[in-house]
């Protein structure tokens, strides 16, 4: 089976968008400014920018705004940090337009799995601004038990030795954190997490399939990639060694099926998951894609617009097909699975848990880049999170899993000029994080809709 986020290659050649010359000196003056943190709004808000970074933050009157700025009027506007998909697996320009992601607020992503080399190189041609998108941090290949079927990026950990020899390779790559997958067994578990932690790793991942969640974050995994509690964390042991081999299509919806969301068992996960102060990464727009949407509403989402309408089918021949397969038998079963995952989100959100925002996007319809984003964001939110929860989900939160709380994540004096001006509150509604104005980056300023035009002036040659 092909993974689908490496299914998604667009065969359009990468142009460069130019952003708005990174001045000496920018500022944001009368806008309503979104304190994440504290979920205040300060209104009439000035934030002064200095080459890439952010200099000053206040209100009106109180900060000195420099003689020869470049001023941008943000009045009746709101202002949030921003947006950071925390599982997206775009690895280059020519696979992806990345553009999309600013045009929807997301300045940053997180790729937990592709090639390093690729992505490394892709990471220094943003920084050097060769093109157009949002910052990039990234495990590179995955670490998996079992050798990979299909065109899944992995290595082979099936020692301890080669487990610390792969960890070692992708901190000397520079990768960012490292990422386990389904078939790492516990005694290599073990030596990832500390070969990890020398090299000032953290560890991402799948419950591997032989574990449960609660021991795998006793072993150290600190992000979980995913919903995937294991029959063997809640089920009779005949149960999960029927139910845990079985491929994702069959496996989740069986289940959930099965799991009880009002459950004693069920309860102490969710409060051990708060306690140990992981991040849960849901995905729940993957989920909705895989476990309860038609081909026709994939078929016809507006987003396709963005994509030739060969790469859309192309794409969408391997929906629910080899492991994402779910029978005909199960497809009732699947959709109510999706809405008890909801309901397991919005109890670990009101317990406390920390959870980011994810996507493991791209892909066509709402798996769209940028997109995509917003969507998961709109399920959170119809799990029970408040649009302040879901908006800390893809910016204060996020940053504190990427370990870069100190330059992104919040609007604050030292960290990198990384924000959004809104049209619309968004502590009202997570729908008006939909309204972007204006997009900085860095201290550059990018304009939604130069962005989608030029994604789709290439869409239309390629036609």
């Amino acid at each position: 089976m092909k993974n689908l986020a490496l299914l998604f290659f667009l065969v359009v050649p990468s142009v460069v968008l130019h952003a708005q010359t990174n001045e000496a000196t920018l500022v944001i003056r009368g806008g309503t400014l979104v304190d994440v943190k504290s979920g205040n709004e300060i209104p009439d808000s000035v934030i002064v920018v200095r080459g890439e970074r952010i200099e000053h933050v206040g209100e009106e009157g109180k900060v000195e705004v420099p003689a020869g700025a470049r001023t941008i009027d943000a009045k009746g506007k709101w202002i949030i940090p921003g947006l950071i998909d925390s599982h997206a697996h775009a690895g280059t320009d020519e696979d992806v337009p990345l553009e999309l992601y600013l045009a929807n607020g997301v300045t940053t992503i997180r790729n937990p799995g592709g090639s390093v080399t690729l992505l490394r190189l892709t990471r220094d041609k943003l920084l050097r601004s060769e093109i157009v998108g949002p910052r990039l941090f990234f495990s590179g290949q995955i670490l998996d038990g079992l050798p990979p079927v299909g065109p899944t990026v992995s290595l082979l950990v099936d020692t301890p030795e080669r487990a610390r020899s792969a960890v070692n390779f992708l901190a000397d790559q520079g990768v960012d954190f490292v990422k386990v997958y389904n078939n790492v067994k516990e005694p290599e578990l073990k030596v990832i997490v500390q070969a990890a932690k020398e090299r000032g790793l953290p560890v991402a991942g799948h419950v591997p399939r032989t574990l449960t969640m609660t021991r795998a974050i006793e072993l150290g995994i600190t992000r979980l990639e995913h919903i995937r509690i294991t029959g063997k964390e809640l089920l009779s042991p005949e149960e999960a060694e029927a139910i845990d081999p079985l491929p994702l299509g069959r496996r989740e919806p069986m289940l959930w099926q099965r799991f009880d969301i009002q459950s004693e068992e069920m309860r102490a996960l969710i409060r051990r998951l708060a306690e140990s102060r992981v991040f849960l990464d849901a995905t729940l727009v993957i989920n909705k894609y895989t476990e309860a949407s038609t081909r026709e509403e994939l078929e016809t989402d507006p987003h396709n617009q963005f994509f030739p309408k060969a790469d859309v089918q192309e794409y969408l021949k391997y929906w629910n097909t080899g492991v994402y397969n779910t029978p005909p038998d199960l497809v009732s079963v699947a959709r109510e699975a999706f809405l008890k995952q909801q309901k397991f989100v919005g109890k670990c959100a009101a317990a406390g848990v920390r959870i980011i925002a994810g996507t493991d996007g791209p892909g066509v319809a709402m798996l769209t880049p940028g997109f995509g984003l917003h969507r998961e964001l709109e399920l959170l939110a119809a799990s029970g999170l408040t649009p302040l929860q879901a908006l800390r989900a893809a910016t204060s939160t996020a940053a504190e899993a990427l370990a870069k709380e100190d330059r992104l994540g919040s609007v604050e004096s030292g960290k990198l000029a990384d924000f959004v001006i809104l049209d619309a509150d968004p502590l009202l509604s997570v729908q008006n994080l939909h309204q972007v104005h204006l997009v900085v980056q860095g201290g550059k300023t990018y304009e939604p809709k130069t962005l989608l035009d030029e994604v789709k002036a290439r869409v239309n040659k390629k036609q």
